[in-house]
């Protein structure tokens, strides 16, 4: 597929028959993903991620591709809780409404049309694969292909949010080179398009198990905070509900001499960061 061709006849196709907003933007981002996989026929794509890039709500997202499909820009398949698959219809063979075709394609200027032909088809804008004599070493050159995060894309945030809280643990923490940040935003890749893990969610784990004493000394890469995520949502859901079942009262200061002296006396008096768990011997707290 050819990237700048399709954004010329998407374009087109809108001085005909313009598209809600939201639609543009889903096909906009889903034409994006598509390229970074290397234009294969059915790619996957989380809902959190089509709903930050395009800006748009769960439901405003499953509105938008259902008129995308309808309409013939693009087709695509829900796999129950996995990420759903999508396929890019291309918009000048016969995918699109009959009726706008056929104006598109006469409209396209001649000149355009055959200077596309040459020059875009021989080098791809955003995507470029280097061919070789040798197809074996083809085949190995696109495994290796690495997807390139910006710094501003919220893999690369989460990578660095997680990083950042690791250096305020330990100051000494070595700085990470090029493509190790780019295996740390993979790694939050893969847990937001296969995992199905908001960006949110991510954050949250991130804040919980840099403030663990057992997990800050184990997570120290979002491999490994990919791997431990459910261990760890098992223990802070735990942790969770049992400060849910402590009712903490402040001390007053009229007690605070008297607590200090009872707790000499009675060591399992429970005082905790000037807080008391009430028990039954004490003396009601005035109002």
């Amino acid at each position: 597929m050819n990237y700048l061709q399709e954004i010329l006849n998407f374009e087109k196709l809108q001085e005909l028959n313009r598209l809600a907003p939201g639609q543009a933007r889903v096909w906009y981002v889903l034409m994006y993903l598509n390229n970074i996989t290397g234009w294969q026929s059915w790619f996957t794509v989380a809902s959190s991620t089509l709903e930050f890039r395009s800006g748009l709500s769960r439901q405003g997202v499953i509105k938008a591709r259902n008129e995308l499909k309808q309409l013939g820009y693009i087709d695509f398949k829900t796999n129950g809780r996995s990420a759903t698959s999508y396929h890019m219809k291309p918009l000048m063979q016969g995918s699109v409404q009959p009726s706008l075709q056929g104006s598109v394609q006469d409209s396209l200027q001649p000149s355009l049309h055959d200077g596309l032909q040459g020059s875009v088809q021989n080098s791809s804008a955003l995507y470029k694969q280097n061919k070789t004599n040798n197809s074996d070493k083809s085949q190995a050159t696109r495994h290796h292909t690495q997807q390139k995060f910006a710094d501003d894309s919220v893999e690369m945030q989460l990578a660095m949010y997680l990083f950042s809280k690791i250096k305020e643990n330990n100051p000494d923490h070595k700085k990470l080179t090029y493509s190790q940040k780019q295996k740390w935003a993979d790694s939050i890749r893969l847990m937001i398009e296969r995992d199905n893990r908001s960006p949110k969610q991510i954050k949250n784990m991130v804040d919980w198990c840099q403030a663990d004493s057992f997990w800050k000394t184990n997570i120290l890469s979002t491999a490994k905070l990919r791997k431990q995520y459910d261990a760890m949502k098992v223990k802070a859901n735990s942790n969770y509900r049992k400060q849910g079942t402590i009712r903490r009262e402040p001390i007053p200061g009229w007690m605070k001499e008297d607590l200090k002296k009872r707790a000499e006396s009675k060591s399992d008096l429970r005082i905790q960061r000037g807080y008391v768990i009430p028990d039954d011997s004490m003396d009601p707290m005035p109002k």
